[in-house]
């Protein structure tokens, strides 16, 4: 098993928490996102990271900017 960085788990939970706030599944967040829904569930427990471009696809239609997942911040 991979041992899960501090990092990966914080960005993880912040998918986790906008992709639930968007009212999506995982599995429907991975089709829109064109990756599997294993690896949404692998990311939203920070077993594995992020691309750019999967961070942008996944910003794009949870509708969340980029800072929110990364620094848990909001954009004004």
């Amino acid at each position: 098993m991979r041992e899960k960085k501090e990092l990966n788990i914080l960005i993880g939970e912040q998918v986790r928490v906008a992709r639930e706030q968007a009212k999506m599944t995982q599995e429907v967040l991975a089709e829109k996102i064109e990756v599997s829904p294993q690896y949404i569930s692998d990311l939203e427990r920070g077993v594995v990271g992020i691309s750019i471009p999967t961070l942008k696809r996944l910003c794009t239609h949870l509708e969340v900017s980029s800072d929110r997942i990364l620094f848990d911040r909001q954009t004004e």
